[in-house]
């Protein structure tokens, strides 16, 4: 059965058992770069999604940033510095702008950390935000301004004003809100870290093909070697020395020399050639 088997897979000459050795090699290669190409497109994929998520986080903190600052400064404007509804169209305006900008960037902050391992991370961010937005709009709706009143009017000597107002309230919400969202720069960064693990491994799974097709080729380049020397090279080197000390010392060609394939006939023709000069 095997010898029926050997003679219908059996490759019966040099050139295609050679053929097919460096054939193989060559798509063992190509299947291996194709695989590695891949899995490195895919690196690329992900640290381009990694750059990005960071980048939006990074750009969300700094909207919050400025929004608060800017709130911040029309609240000094218009509570410290004693300036009011007489500037409702610049300060006014610019506090409004700052709650809705403040407002929707903490929202987007929360929507993205809900889809990470920490969903509750930005509960705080959000609390605090629509802490300082209801002070912020209770100032702007007139309800601190009256409270103001109500109390002197109760006490005349009462020292309670606006600018206290915003130091003893405002102000603390506006250290917390800041702080806040530090953690939220900071924290944002670190859900990143199953991403990054993720990218690691995909960078280890596009070298692994190319390592081991590297090994496999070793492997596969020692045996051709060995093939070749035990098929091709020591044949040849036997039929040159038999046949030089046949053409100098007239030595009888070694007849029963091991060869196979192409060098098989060659041999029977060598012997067939010096049996006619005989």
């Amino acid at each position: 059965m095997l010898k029926i088997f050997g003679k219908l897979f059996g490759i019966n000459s040099i050139k295609r058992r050679i053929s097919i050795a460096f054939l193989s090699i060559m798509l063992l290669l190509c299947f291996s770069g194709a695989i590695s190409l891949l899995e490195l497109e895919r690196v690329s994929h992900d640290t381009e999604q990694i750059l990005l998520a960071s980048k939006q986080n990074v750009d969300i903190a700094g909207e919050m940033i400025t929004a608060l600052k800017e709130q911040d400064d029309a609240m000094i404007h218009m509570a410290v510095m004693g300036r009011t509804f007489s500037d409702i169209n610049t300060y006014g305006v610019k506090c409004e702008e700052s709650i809705s900008r403040l407002y929707e960037a903490s929202q987007l902050a929360h929507r993205r950390m809900l889809n990470t391992d920490t969903p509750t991370a930005t509960d705080s961010l959000v609390l605090f935000t629509n802490r300082i937005n209801g002070l912020a709009n209770d100032f702007l709706s007139g309800n601190v301004l009256r409270s103001v009143a109500e109390i002197l009017a109760i006490d005349s000597t009462s020292t309670y004003s606006s600018r206290k107002w915003y130091i003893e309230s405002y102000k603390p919400e506006y250290m917390h809100l800041s702080e806040e969202i530090t953690k939220y720069m900071t924290g944002s960064q670190s859900t990143l870290g199953p991403d990054v693990n993720r990218l690691s491994h995909t960078a280890r799974r596009a070298v692994t093909p190319v390592f081991i097709s590297l090994v496999v080729m070793f492997v596969a380049m020692l045996m051709l070697y060995y093939f070749l020397h035990v098929y091709f090279i020591r044949p040849v080197q036997r039929i040159n020395r038999n046949l030089g000390d046949y053409l100098s010392f007239r030595i009888p060609f070694e007849k029963d020399a091991s060869c196979r394939d192409e060098l098989a006939t060659l041999r029977e023709r060598i012997i067939m050639l010096i049996d006619k000069l005989r």
